[in-house]
């Protein structure tokens, strides 16, 4: 009977409109291997399509061939001599007429076709010039086709690689949006858990939160364990059943979590390393050694998949994050784990931070309880001893100054210091000087302790004073910064080289300190030089305004350039040069609340570079000291 009959293409047409409303690719094979070969009129076929590594057709599925007969098909590479290969590589249809031809042209098939008899079809699937797969079509009688034949077959198979194509398509554009969806869902997941876990301090209330938060979004149970002593309890626990919560602590009274257990939340605790099982089979708890009764309680769990994470925070893990799964069809993956640990260790922040709230609610009670203890000792002498109130109240009056000085000037006592030594040194006059020499060395270390002191109440004050950002010229500011070392320069000449200097956002008050450090800086560490020079010149980036401060005066070792910043840190003898080691910590400290950098470079009697970089783009926000 002719291939191309009316009633066949009517078939056709039917079958290729059905296609048409398929958007899987399998869906699409398995439609053409089981219903397309047999309304195309052939009694068997098979189709196979190129691998993801397009050096072999990998079998799809064959259509009335017993399965022994298609098992070379498996997967056959490019390279075989085989016509449905040859007819894939070439992008042509091959009509095998006569199978005699067909065995003495390819050898290499003989062995699969000994019990077979009549003819064969081999047709790539093309679309443009990309080859997807062959399908072949057998017929029991040898046939010869007509033209109008083999141009309809030509085009069946034309028509079944544009379906695949198209299905190809349409899943992987579902799957690119199911993708976005997830990861949508995922966004709005952690923001949902961010809040959760920032919202209260109680850490009871934080956790239950979360759980309910993770039900059912990530899994159907889900459960926070914290260590007590040496087990792991959970001590907060939900499912989408709240009726089901009660299995869980019931099943950990039985079977505790023991911290130093092999495997399981145990061994999760301890490493840190987080544990996922896609799927809990009885083969996988038979062979971890549980008896029938341990058994039991898992089935009334019902779980199928599990997945626990470390809550980690600063290096210190506070407990586990366990999450499992009861459908068979919800299985975790590397994808879940990624949000989970995203989750974990916002909520091991929320358990540190709860931790630190309880640990500071306890000593505030506690000092409200000594306090107490002491305001009731204090009443019940004062009842017994009538006669000690006004020593009592000298020693609180005592108290009370000792509290102000201490907790507000420590400059104070030092510049009493200096002004009672000033004052003895004149009462003495010149009557003894190994008085006088004493005094001279109380006036320096009072003085030095002054500075000191200084520097450091500038440092705390740089550290939480609020800023004011604004435009700031620094051509003018440094023109100031300038005229006011005049005093420190005295006689000696000092060439300055100022170029132009850009505006910059910050606080105007703050900069001028840092530039007055850096500058008075350069100043004194070029008193020794006959011509000192002090260069101030600034340059652009892409994201930066660097300004440079350099001079040609003593200089430093670079290698030693990173203890510039920090408090006390000196590189030069003190006795060589004054200062106190705090001026460039409040550089630093400058810059950092600004969004900026410093940096120094240096060769020993060779001179100093200083950089400060401010950001192109203005801080919109304090940075944390």
């Amino acid at each position: 009977m002719p291939l191309s009959t009316e009633e066949k293409i009517q078939d056709w047409l039917r079958f290729v409109q059905r296609l048409g409303q398929t958007d899987r690719p399998q869906d699409v094979a398995h439609a053409v291997i089981h219903e397309g070969i047999r309304a195309i009129g052939a009694d068997g076929g098979f189709m196979s399509l190129l691998s993801p590594s397009r050096t072999e057709l990998t079998f799809a599925g064959s259509y009335a061939y017993a399965p022994d007969a298609v098992a070379f098909l498996k997967s056959v590479p490019l390279t075989a001599q085989f016509p449905f290969v040859i007819a894939f590589t070439r992008r042509e249809a091959l009509f095998l007429e006569s199978l005699e031809q067909a065995r003495q042209d390819y050898p290499d098939l003989v062995p699969h076709i000994q019990n077979f008899h009549g003819s064969v079809v081999d047709l790539p699937l093309v679309v443009g010039d990309e080859a997807l797969g062959v399908l072949v079509l057998s017929f029991a009688e040898a046939r010869s086709f007509t033209a109008y034949e083999r141009v309809f077959l030509r085009v069946l198979a034309a028509q079944c690689a544009q379906a695949l194509q198209r299905s190809g398509a349409l899943h992987q554009e579902r799957r690119a949006r199911e993708q976005a969806e997830a990861l949508q869902e995922q966004f709005a997941f952690l923001a949902a858990a961010t809040q959760t876990l920032t919202t209260s301090l109680d850490l009871q209330a934080t956790l239950d939160a979360l759980t309910r938060l993770a039900v059912p979004r990530l899994a159907d149970w889900c459960a926070v364990f914290l260590p007590r002593g040496t087990q792991l309890v959970p001590v907060a626990v939900a499912h989408e059943d709240p009726a089901r919560v009660p299995l869980v602590r019931q099943f950990t009274d039985h079977y505790p979590v023991v911290i130093e257990a092999s495997g399981g939340l145990g061994e999760v605790y301890r490493s840190g390393t987080p544990q996922l099982v896609p799927a809990v089979t009885e083969e996988l708890l038979r062979a971890a050694g549980a008896d029938e009764a341990y058994l039991r309680s898992v089935r009334a769990l019902q779980i199928h998949s599990m997945l626990h994470v470390p809550l980690t925070a600063h290096g210190r893990t506070a407990g586990v994050l366990s999450l499992a799964t009861s459908d068979a069809g919800r299985t975790f993956s590397e994808a879940d784990l990624t949000v989970v640990q995203d989750v974990a260790r916002r909520a091991a922040l929320a358990v540190e931070n709860a931790h630190l709230y309880a640990t500071l609610q306890d000593e505030l009670t506690e000092r409200r309880r000594a306090q107490q203890a002491v305001t009731d000792l204090n009443a019940q002498l004062e009842r017994r001893v009538e006669e000690r109130t006004q020593a009592l109240a000298m020693a609180n009056a005592n108290m009370e100054a000792f509290t102000y000085t201490a907790s507000h000037d420590l400059r104070t006592p030092v510049r009493h210091v200096r002004s009672f030594a000033d004052l003895l040194q004149r009462r003495l006059g010149d009557a003894d000087p190994r008085a006088l020499q004493l005094l001279q060395q109380i006036q320096e270390a009072a003085s030095r302790m002054d500075e000191l002191t200084q520097g450091l109440l500038d440092l705390a004050r740089v550290t939480s004073m609020d800023l004011d950002f604004r435009p700031v010229d620094l051509g003018p500011l440094m023109q100031k910064v300038i005229e006011g070392q005049a005093p420190d320069i005295g006689p000696r000449q000092v060439q300055w080289m100022v170029g132009a200097l850009p505006v910059v956002q910050g606080d105007e008050r703050l900069i001028r300190q840092v530039f007055e450090n850096l500058v008075g800086n350069a100043v004194k560490y070029t008193r020794d030089r006959a011509e000192a020079r002090i260069e101030v010149q600034a340059e652009q980036t892409s994201t930066e305004v660097v300004v440079n401060v350099a001079d040609n005066g003593v200089g430093f070792d670079p290698r030693w350039a990173g203890k510039l910043f920090g408090v006390f840190q000196r590189l030069n003898p003190a006795d060589g040069f004054e200062g106190t080691g705090v001026g460039l910590a409040t550089v630093q400290r400058i810059m950092h609340r600004h969004g900026g950098r410093v940096w120094a470079d240096g060769v020993p009697g060779g001179g100093a570079t200083f950089c400060v970089a401010f950001p192109r783009t203005p801080v919109t926000a304090d940075p944390a000291p």
